[in-house]
């Protein structure tokens, strides 16, 4: 089978992926598609992601047993079975130049038949294990935390939505980017309280076409995707039952306790907490538990908060949403 190369950005790390083409073109796809290529692309990754053909298990001759199904071989390397349930064992190496993540497809009969039923769930934790996880534990040994929010720049200013999932997080964002906003992330970023990296994923609607995904979801392209926006405000968002969208302040305690809680509950970060804590606990690098609250707390000391509570109907865009506090940003830029 031919192999194949691509490179993509995602969580603020460069990555490159190999392996057979089928494989590569389907991590490609899970990220959102390909990268536009320029002298960018020319940097080296810090990040690499091997898919390898073969249904052998990793040599764990000798290694010491971190936890079931984790050996460690050394400070430096670290061989997980079934991944989170995925099927996929993994080998994470880490070296002067970066994380090296080689990945076989392994399941028992159990995770093979249910790769089979559910695609859609099949998909969405293969894109987790293969691609998303190694760069958000990669961004953790540099300070950033994963946060489950949407950024997007409306007006001219950088917005953090925070919110449970399914509260409409991916249907604003998707009608900001329609009306000519950027934006670096729809559902998952990471962040060091200053400046946000999008991780790069299709966004995912209530729409008639597009891949099956979750939850009645189907995978759209996006439009343009920028690898990072440095947020101004912070804005929780809630889903009401009153005829008209409601706003008013938020303390930073209470936002903090929004992107917070939001993170924590967000399925896609279900399994990476277990994952990043072995691997942490296996090799001594990076934090075993990323420091959410303390990043959350640092964007909202410094950014004005706010709660928009949606209005039963859809309605009004950001732009019409957020006008006043957004102009308020910009008035105090300038002073």
């Amino acid at each position: 089978m031919s192999t194949s190369t691509a490179q993509l950005h995602t969580a603020g790390q460069r990555v490159a992926v190999h392996g057979p083409a089928p494989a590569v073109q389907a991590l490609v796809a899970m990220a959102g598609g390909p990268e536009p290529s320029g002298p960018a692309m020319a940097d080296l990754p810090n990040v690499v992601l091997s898919v390898e053909d073969t249904r052998r298990p990793f040599n764990t001759h000798g290694a010491e047993i971190v936890t079931r199904g984790a050996w460690a071989i050394d400070s430096q390397e670290v061989v997980l079975e079934s991944v989170g349930g995925s099927g996929y064992d993994q080998r994470w190496t880490i070296n002067e130049d970066g994380l090296h993540v080689a990945s076989r497809w392994r399941p028992t009969y159990q995770e093979s038949t249910a790769a089979k039923l559910l695609p859609s769930r099949h998909r969405a934790l293969s894109s987790q294990v293969l691609l998303h996880y190694p760069a958000l534990w990669f961004a953790a040994l540099q300070g950033f935390v994963p946060l489950h929010v949407s950024v997007v720049e409306v007006g001219g200013v950088a917005v953090v939505l925070a919110g449970p999932g399914g509260v409409g997080k991916s249907t604003l964002v998707a009608r900001a980017l329609a009306d000519g906003a950027r934006a670096t992330c729809d559902n998952l970023a990471v962040c060091d309280g200053s400046t946000a990296y999008g991780v790069a994923e299709p966004l995912r609607l209530l729409a008639r076409t597009g891949t099956r995904a979750a939850h009645g979801r189907r995978e759209q392209a996006w439009p343009h995707r920028v690898r990072s926006l440095s947020p101004e405000l912070v804005v929780v968002l809630r889903r009401g039952t009153q005829a008209a969208p409601e706003l008013r302040e938020l303390s930073p305690a209470q936002a903090t306790r929004g992107i917070a809680a939001g993170t924590y509950a967000a399925g896609e970060l279900r399994r990476f907490w277990s994952i990043a804590a072995t691997v942490a606990s296996a090799t001594g690098c990076g934090p075993i538990h990323a420091p959410i609250e303390e990043v959350a707390t640092r964007l909202a000391n410094r950014l004005p908060c706010l709660e928009l509570r949606l209005a039963k109907e859809p309605g009004a865009g950001l732009t019409e949403l957020l006008r006043r506090p957004l102009a308020a940003v910009r008035t105090g830029r300038v002073g």
